[in-house]
């Protein structure tokens, strides 16, 4: 069988050639860049097996763009106008729809009430989520946040002097903080099947918490001492001590305002820290976005963490040493004594 003729799209003049590459470069519709773009590499004497391979789209669909630019223009590309019912909310409406879910933005029963009660008009759930995509919105969990406490001017601050201690040469900078895992355990996100749900066996037991102090470098290495129970100042000022001895040039250990950072027995203790080389910067009140080491505590309880870590504390305690070997280092403080191998 013959191989059809190579048919070339011609283009007339330059008001057609700008009008394509305008619908190329800007159109906000996929297919009418892709169609505009085979009209010109077919005017650049591109064959139509070319043009297929190189945007992978049908010979066919090749053939009728060009037939439909000959008749028609670069006009004829653009899709036709597809028919719909009129929109149910007018802009006056949709506006009122707007200020609602501005209003009560995790309420929405309490939406769709108020909107029927100020419009006398009624929308389905279903296209409730369709106008708040309209108005880019999406439906997410709220962030607990401290920002509205905190002392912006001192925030602001705080961040211009970490700044410069990270661009110290002769200085190492590392964040210092503390994390409770225990067994009541946390409830993550992740994909499952639709329909159904994975549990996360946890026993609810008191006082099984370990507790990791951790101190995280600039490169995401980390030196984490893991301790059962209640942290208090003496359980901080072992583990500064002890950290001094692994420090070989001076270090500035960033950490925020708990108790335990700041009582006398810790305050006494700065001077004999800095006489060996490490040295403390307290962040203002409210600042965790400033301390690294706060993200690494998130994405080991939300994402890193298996279900089954949870079960019972020796498996926990087992999992969170195991991902943070994979990190650094690891220390048993003497109330886990009894687990080490």
């Amino acid at each position: 069988m013959a191989r059809p003729a190579t048919v070339f799209a011609k283009i007339t003049n330059q008001q057609q050639r700008d009008r394509l590459i305008e619908l190329w470069k800007q159109h906000p519709n996929h297919y009418t860049r892709i169609r505009a773009h085979a009209i010109l590499l077919s005017d650049a004497q591109y064959e139509i097996e070319q043009i297929v391979d190189i945007l992978s789209v049908s010979r066919d669909s090749v053939r009728a763009w060009i037939k439909h630019f000959e008749q028609d223009g670069p006009d004829a590309l653009l899709d036709e106008k597809r028919p719909g019912g009129p929109r149910k909310l007018n802009e006056q409406e949709e506006q009122i729809l707007k200020d609602l879910l501005r209003q009560f933005p995790s309420r929405p029963a309490t939406v769709l009430s108020r909107l029927r009660t100020r419009t006398g008009k009624s929308i389905s759930r279903h296209s409730l989520r369709r106008y708040a995509r309209r108005f880019n919105l999406s439906w997410k969990r709220f962030r607990r946040s401290l920002r509205k406490k905190r002392d912006e001017k001192a925030f602001r601050l705080a961040q211009e002097e970490l700044a410069e201690l990270l661009n110290e040469p002769e200085l190492d900078v590392v964040y210092f903080d503390e994390a409770g895992f225990s067994l009541k355990g946390v409830v993550p996100y992740g994909w499952l099947p639709i329909g159904e749900r994975t549990d996360v066996p946890v026993t609810g037991a008191h006082g099984a918490t370990v507790q990791a102090l951790g101190f995280e470098h600039q490169d995401g290495t980390t030196h984490t001492y893991l301790h059962k129970g209640y942290v208090n100042t003496q359980t901080v000022i072992e583990i500064m001590d002890d950290f001094c001895e692994t420090i070989d040039q001076t270090t500035v250990v960033i950490l925020d305002n708990a108790s335990c950072h700041t009582s006398g027995a810790f305050e006494a203790s700065i001077e004999r820290w800095a006489e060996r080389g490490l040295l403390v910067y307290h962040l203002p009140p409210y600042s965790p976005e400033l301390n690294s080491i706060e993200r690494l505590w998130r994405q080991l309880k939300y994402q890193q963490m298996p279900a089954t870590a949870w079960e019972r504390f020796k498996t926990l305690l087992q999992t969170l040493t195991t991902k943070l070997c994979e990190i650094g280092e690891v220390t048993y403080m003497p109330s886990l004594e009894s687990y080490a191998e």
